[in-house]
């Protein structure tokens, strides 16, 4: 039996994504020999992507315990996998521009656009059908192997992968792990003595619970946030797509942690989206959200440059990085420490999208929720959260409602559920501009969505 274990990789043209992934396991020497398999449907992005994993290989000359292959097609790929990790765009960068412009048109003015409101939506009904395909791939030819996802929208993903396929995927994102340890340094604080406790939906997650060497630390937290919030703001601080530290960053985040005492991950960029009333027109605090607030442009454009380097240092037009070797602070981050856990039993903490069966009374059994689990030898096991209180709880319900019409409008190709969807979202209540967005949508993204034809 070999010692050399397998990794599966699908959607590895999202070179950046798989450039951390790669660094992060040439470096790790304690999780010994690996065989990558790097699988995509876009052919010469797959290129770009195996021709980078190869300088990195041979860069570090790993290449005796690091060996990498590819396919475009996964079931090919998939027997024989320890672990399979999803990262897949349906449309990539350029779906995700026409759904932003034509919610423009449409009045609708959002900073992201992956997870909720009319983008996200739309982002839903082309993504779920393709990851339920993988997933039943993954169910029947490595039914064993650990499922990671981090594909968006992550709740409605996993939900439906769980749910039609069988599978059990855990979903990841590194949204909750960096609030923390943004919320450590707000307070002065060391993030490794830091704890917390939460729960959530993707992208709104509601850390409950903060404390340093067992003690509360929100006192800290919140006589920084007053002082700060007590004077007025930098105008460059509002909207910045960058983290910077300080409270005017995310006004909205810190109203809420006033309200209800628990602060939302992951920060204002996302969490607004669940709350679209409070944002008519898409005026965010005198700016213009998605436009000059969180613009998305500019996000899209940071992506295709970071796409660009990559693909110039896997052509030889630009010297490797060899910065990917250092500190991990990229998405896969998470992934590496949890391979860690389950290849030691380690029983270290993480923070997962998984069913809830129960672990959140109040919620659906099968609504994929983002709480705290415990990764062992034999996969990870979620914690149960008893003790969310009922307001949150109750936003939390809300907010389940339109990906549920949404899941099951993009499963079964039916108009009217997806149209309401997009009421039940909140951000367009008007049926008539409801039924024009969602036409105009699905009209922009037909390629994707062949079950609406």
């Amino acid at each position: 039996m070999s010692d050399t274990r397998v990794l599966v990789l699908i959607g590895a043209g999202s070179a950046v994504f798989t450039r951390g992934l790669l660094a992060d396991l040439i470096t790790a020497d304690d999780l010994g020999s690996w065989e990558i398999r790097l699988v995509d449907v876009d052919a010469e992005a797959l290129s770009v992507a195996a021709r980078l994993a190869a300088k990195m290989v041979e860069a570090r000359t790993a290449g005796n315990r690091i060996t990498v292959r590819t396919s475009t097609d996964r079931r090919t790929e998939l027997p024989g996998a320890d672990y399979v990790v999803t990262c897949v765009g349906v449309g990539g960068r350029p779906a995700w521009q026409r759904d932003h412009d034509i919610c423009r048109e449409h009045g609708v003015y959002q900073p992201v656009g992956d997870s909720v409101m009319p983008g996200g939506i739309s982002r839903l009904l082309r993504t779920v059908p393709v990851m339920v395909d993988v997933a039943r791939d993954v169910a029947d030819l490595a039914p064993d192997a650990f499922f990671f996802n981090y594909s968006n929208p992550m709740t409605a993903n996993v939900q439906a992968m769980t749910r039609h396929a069988g599978a059990e995927p855990v979903g990841l994102c590194h949204g909750m792990h960096h609030v923390q340890r943004e919320l450590a340094a707000f307070a002065g604080l060391p993030f490794e003595e830091t704890s917390t406790l939460y729960a959530g939906i993707n992208h709104l997650t509601f850390i409950y619970d903060f404390r340093h060497n067992g003690k509360d630390a929100w006192p800290v937290v919140r006589a920084r946030m007053e002082r700060e919030l007590a004077e007025p703001p930098e105008p460059s601080d509002i909207g910045a797509i960058w983290e910077n530290g300080k409270a005017w960053h995310n006004p909205f985040s810190w109203e809420i942690f006033r309200r209800y005492g628990a602060y939302p991950a992951a920060n204002d960029r996302h969490v607004l989206e669940f709350f679209p009333e409070r944002w008519a027109g898409g005026d965010y605090y005198g700016k213009k959200l998605g436009v000059d607030a969180f613009s998305v442009p500019e996000i899209l454009q940071w992506g295709e440059d970071r796409y660009q380097g990559m693909r110039a240092q896997a052509e030889d037009s630009a010297p490797l990085d060899a910065s990917a070797f250092e500190n991990s602070t990229g998405e896969q981050e998470q992934l590496i420490a949890i391979i860690r856990s389950i290849t030691f039993d380690r029983r270290q903490m993480f923070s997962v999208n998984v069913p809830n069966r129960g672990s959140v009374p109040g919620l659906p059994d099968e609504a994929a929720l983002e709480i705290p689990a415990v990764a062992t030898a034999r996969g990870l096991r979620p914690v149960s959260v008893p003790d969310l209180s009922a307001p949150l709880t109750s936003i939390l319900a809300r907010r389940l409602t339109s990906v549920e019409l949404a899941t099951e409008a993009a499963m079964t190709g039916d108009r009217g559920l997806a149209v309401e969807a997009m009421i039940a979202d909140g951000a367009v209540t008007d049926p008539d501009a409801a039924l024009a967005l969602t036409d105009a949508l699905l009209d922009a993204q037909r390629a994707f969505l062949p079950r609406f034809a």
